[in-house]
């Protein structure tokens, strides 16, 4: 299986995939665990040769050079060693790595065959002497995605402009989306707690779950600031630990959520008659100074889509 969870910052995509993993109790020891970032590299992937200072007994140095193995090969060297057993190779954030530089040759193993006696084996082998020498299931240097490996990944959809993934890739993989809805589907729901908040006239209170979910609509509905579903949070963009006191909720809420907002929704947005933010607020030190006075900060027309949501007519 290869799959990828995708959806907005805060949905839970990662805890999508550690929760299909206990529910299937696949163990520690088989699943292997990568981060995609920038620098990451297909040596740091696959693995590479490092140094090694050697001491010998007359007191000097000798440098040694040995494969360094990336967790790719650790995870299919586990998969050979006994193919009964489920091996999982986790990638989290993978589009914020170079998928295509990072695969390298690798990339020819995610197809696989859909029948056969070879079902989910790669369908089309690679020549790796490097990786393939200390796995004794295999003839030569050929190598082969096994049928009991299994990679899943997240995408967040607001990174995938960093870089671009490119529909051979992305083909080879079966795609969930993990929604902006709140979970479970009915109350009470999971982290969620009381915000407070000024509307001009006086302080009201909204629960987490109907402010993100008013905010997404406002993010991406043409009638507000139409920036997408790309631009929307989800239920844990900010995790709250089911936290009761109001100064740690704010603490959460002006030094997580407020950054957001200003720099990644406000700044971004193109529209000039629609604000997300009181209009006399100009710069990011006036919102966090008012917030923290608990004055007024966001706009009229902000709270109008409170209001609307709690009638259920936004």
């Amino acid at each position: 299986m290869q799959k990828i969870y995708y959806g907005a910052p805060g949905t839970g995509k990662s805890f999508a995939i550690k929760e299909y993993l206990e529910n299937k109790g696949i163990e520690d020891e088989y699943i292997f665990r990568v981060t995609f970032h920038p620098e990451f590299t297909y040596n740091d992937f696959i693995g590479q040769l490092l140094p090694t200072v050697e001491k010998n007994g007359n007191d000097e140095s000798t440098i040694t050079y040995g494969f360094e193995k990336g967790v790719f090969t650790l995870a299919l060297e586990k998969a050979y060693q006994d193919t009964s057993k489920e091996v999982y190779l986790v990638i989290e954030e993978m589009s914020r790595g170079n998928c295509a530089s990072i695969f390298g040759d690798i990339f020819q193993l995610l197809d696989r065959e859909n029948s056969g006696v070879e079902k989910g084996y790669s369908r089309y082998f690679i020549n790796n002497p490097v990786i393939a020498k200390d796995i004794i299931a295999l003839s030569g240097d050929r190598i082969k995605l096994p049928a009991n490996l299994s990679i899943l990944g997240t995408v967040n959809t607001s990174d995938q402009n960093v870089f671009v993934m490119d529909t051979a890739f992305k083909r080879r993989f079966e795609w969930e989306y993990i929604s902006t809805k709140p979970v479970p589907t009915t109350k009470p729901y999971k982290n969620n707690v009381n915000i407070k908040l000024n509307n001009g006239t006086e302080m009201i209170g909204i629960n987490w779950v109907d402010m993100y979910g008013v905010l997404n609509k406002y993010i991406s509905s043409d009638q507000w600031l139409a920036l997408g579903e790309d631009k929307q949070i989800g239920q844990f963009f900010i995790e709250f630990d089911d936290e009761r006191n109001e100064e740690k909720i704010n603490e959460k809420i002006k030094n997580k959520l407020l950054h957001y907002l200003w720099f990644d929704i406000q700044l971004a947005c193109y529209k000039t008659d629609v604000k997300l933010f009181d209009e006399t607020i100009s710069n990011f030190s006036d919102l966090y100074d008012r917030f923290e006075a608990d004055e007024k900060i966001f706009s009229d027309d902000f709270f109008t889509c409170i209001e609307a949501w709690k009638n259920n007519s936004l």
